[in-house]
């Protein structure tokens, strides 16, 4: 256990050094990980094998290269997953999933990583040939500095949820189906307004990423505003039945049928005679057409609906009485289309 702490943490640090001691290290030893990572993968997909000789399905995902049956197995709604079976595939899937983003990553480290050291030498050595002057090299040294960052930290994280996710695949093989237990799933309602702060923190970071116009930036605006939809509908609902059950322990959830466009109908729904509808409808389109075909546009159209239309529909949300009956009517509906559950 202490080595596989060690391994993340080797990330870690070098996501922490300063501008020198990131040149001064060498890529040898960001490769020696690489290797030795590659041959660990190996030894526990095989050890995970031969444990799971038996159970065709399990020895045949372990097998696959087929990254498309890690995905569709390793990214689903936990709370459906209900046998033993289901529960250690969807690890198996995730496991192999954090491999191959560790192997990925780390190739793109090493290339990030030379590219700084060969740019900080010419900002040693003062050469300025392929840019305006040393302002230029230096933004070119610090962008790279936050990849490289971004990098190792991603590498950190996959890296310590590969190895819990290996010693919680160990442990589950040996039970019996009989003695597995579905697992307990939290449902983050607590901390709302955190949520929404993270929310807007990762919109925000994309819009940051290209300072003059980018494809993504209206669709991290919409997705933003979706999210923030519903979590704020989420909490309204939540309060809403708790009211009329008298008791606090129901909570709610949205399943995997609920669309983008239902999320936006339930601003229409709930609020018919406000102009929010038809702005999130906009934007809609918008960020569709920048994403099929790769079109860009000025960040600041991005910036203008992210504030403004974000602070509407939190203004316009937060006064919805829970008792609202269109609330009431909202519920109905979209329990009758299996899009909202009680738990």
């Amino acid at each position: 256990m202490t080595n596989d702490i060690d391994i993340a943490e080797f990330f870690n640090r070098l996501s922490l050094s300063n501008f020198e001691d990131m040149a001064g290290k060498s890529n040898k030893d960001i490769s020696s990980k690489l290797k030795s990572l590659e041959v660990r993968f190996g030894n526990e997909i095989q050890e995970l094998t031969e444990l799971s000789v038996g159970n065709k399905t399990r020895t045949k995902l372990l097998c696959s290269a087929n990254t498309v049956e890690f995905v569709l197995k390793g990214i689903v709604d936990e709370s459906c997953l209900k046998t033993q079976t289901e529960y250690i595939n969807y690890m198996i899937s995730k496991l192999i999933l954090c491999q191959k983003t560790v192997m990925l990553l780390v190739n793109i480290l090493v290339n990030k990583h030379n590219r700084f050291k060969f740019l900080w030498k010419k900002h040693n050595e003062k050469d300025n040939s392929n840019t305006k002057d040393d302002r230029y090299l230096f933004h070119m040294i610090y962008e790279l500095y936050g990849q490289i960052y971004g990098l190792c930290q991603n590498i950190g994280t996959a890296i310590r949820d590969y190895f819990d996710l290996y010693h919680k695949i160990k442990s589950s093989i040996s039970k019996r189906e009989k003695d597995f237990k579905a697992l307990s799933i939290q449902d983050p309602e607590v901390q709302v307004s955190e949520r929404i702060d993270e929310i807007n923190r990762e919109t925000e970071n994309c819009l940051l990423i290209n300072p003059s116009e980018s494809i993504l930036g209206l669709s991290a605006v919409r997705i933003g505003l979706e999210s923030l939809i519903i979590i704020k509908i989420g909490d309204k609902i939540r309060q809403h039945i708790r009211m009329k059950s008298r008791r606090n322990d129901i909570d709610v959830r949205f399943t995997s049928k609920l669309k983008t466009k239902d999320v936006f109908h339930i601003v229409k729904e709930l609020f018919p005679k406000q102009k929010e509808y038809e702005a999130l409808g906009k934007i809609f389109d918008m960020s569709s057409k920048t994403i099929h075909l790769a079109i860009s546009y000025p960040n600041y159209l991005s910036w203008g609906c992210f504030s403004f239309v974000t602070e509407a529909i939190e203004k316009t949300i937060n006064k919805l009485n829970p008792d609202d009956l269109k609330l009431e009517n909202t519920i109905v509906r979209l329990q009758n289309e299996e899009k909202l559950s009680l738990i």
